[in-house]
């Protein structure tokens, strides 16, 4: 009886291995995104935009926002500030360097600068690279009133590979969403 285990034991291990073996690339999981459908901003805010209609819009308080796209586990926290007469140097330095913050963990820093004369809507977008906690952040302004600030979070460890369908189509959310901003005066 024992020497049939052993038997058996050597024809599982010799039927099993393939000479020929070779391993599997690594992969990640498929990452679907949303539709491209979008509605505008109905709240009683200074600024209005279009958002993506599977995303889900949470309020907090003067005018600040979360916009949480559930399926790939981000958050576009949107944080809104008036302009004074002595203030917007104050604000676009801070934005810069919140962004400029990660630069301990990022690979590169792009920026993508914006300009709509007609709505009057100036700003720039930076795409953070590597593994950062945010892989986008922008700044818009009309440079006398209003100031809107934006930061995509993933909750989800951060992997540039794995996040880049991700990324992707988040960074086209935020072009939409800049590109469709309107002050309210």
């Amino acid at each position: 009886m024992k020497n049939l285990r052993y038997l058996l034991l050597i024809l599982v291990f010799s039927c099993g291995c393939d000479p020929d073996y070779s391993p599997k690339p690594f992969g990640y999981f498929r990452i679907d995104t949303p539709e491209k459908e979008y509605q505008r901003l109905s709240e009683n805010c200074p600024y209005s935009f279009e958002y993506n209609t599977s995303a889900k819009l949470k309020s907090k308080n003067n005018c600040w926002f979360d916009i949480r796209y559930p399926d790939l586990k981000a958050t576009l926290q949107l944080t809104y500030r008036e302009v004074s007469e002595n203030n917007l140097d104050t604000l676009l330095q801070e934005g810069h360097d919140l962004a400029y913050n990660h630069t301990v963990r990022a690979d590169g820093i792009d920026e993508r600068l914006f300009q709509n004369k007609e709505s009057k809507v100036y700003g720039l977008m930076y795409s953070l690279k590597g593994d950062v906690a945010t892989s986008l952040q922008f700044y818009m302004t009309d440079s006398t009133n209003h100031f809107l600030r934006g930061v995509l979070y993933y909750y989800a460890s951060p992997n540039a590979d794995s996040l880049q369908p991700a990324n992707q189509f988040m960074e086209g959310e935020l072009v939409h969403l800049i590109e469709t901003l309107k002050w309210e005066i």
